[in-house]
């Protein structure tokens, strides 16, 4: 299965990638930085334009969407 989970970088996004990509599913990161700290792909987006990262969505069977506020902002 391919999980697609923008804002996926942070504590819960991690949690969660990391417990589908040991279950042997694809898991794509959309994230305003690239990391190659991950064993799973983090692909660069923007979303406020459209580019390349609009393509990881083809394919996929979930999505997740993390992006937003953080929870514990003042």
């Amino acid at each position: 299965m391919k999980i697609v989970i923008p804002g996926g970088t942070g504590q819960v996004g991690t949690i969660l990638a990391r417990k589908f990509h040991s279950d042997g599913h694809e898991v794509v990161i959309l994230s305003r930085k690239v990391s190659d700290k991950f064993d799973w792909r983090v692909v660069e987006w923007d979303a406020k334009n459209l580019g390349d990262w609009t393509h990881e969505f083809e394919g996929a069977d979930v999505v997740i969407n993390l992006a937003g506020r953080i929870v514990n902002c003042p």
